[in-house]
């Protein structure tokens, strides 16, 4: 093996790889779990469409923006079904208690507040 390939080459056995794959447990707040419970329910039931923006949409309220305001509720919600995605990915794959898991539900969640407190109730979540 050349000297190049010596050095980019790492060998790490099949246990050592899955425990570094693995992300580190972590018990997050009790707002964020009831916020991540809400979420999945919501997906479980069908209410909310991992593939079509406007299923977190709130229409009651969005109906009533002016087309600017309607274009970034657009926007950010396209932006956030891209978290609620990476989430039921996490979930699914049994990481509940995770920094990653934790991290994700708490972005999504202080995002839709700071855009809820400019526009209302605009997303069903």
């Amino acid at each position: 093996m050349s000297d190049e390939n010596q050095q980019t080459a790492v060998f790490v056995d099949e246990k050592t790889q899955k425990e570094l794959n693995t992300p580190l447990r972590h018990v997050g707040t009790t707002q964020n779990k009831e916020f991540l419970e809400i979420l999945i329910k919501m997906i479980s039931e069908g209410k909310i469409n991992l593939y079509q923006p406007g299923s977190l949409i709130n229409h009651s309220v969005y109906d009533k923006l002016d087309d600017a305001a309607k274009g970034k509720a657009d926007l950010e919600a396209t932006n956030m079904l891209t978290a609620v995605r990476e989430i039921k990915g996490l979930h699914d794959a049994g990481y509940n208690d995770t920094y990653q898991m934790d991290n994700l539900v708490e972005q999504l969640r202080v995002t839709k507040e700071r855009l809820e407190n400019i526009g209302g109730d605009l997303f069903i979540i």
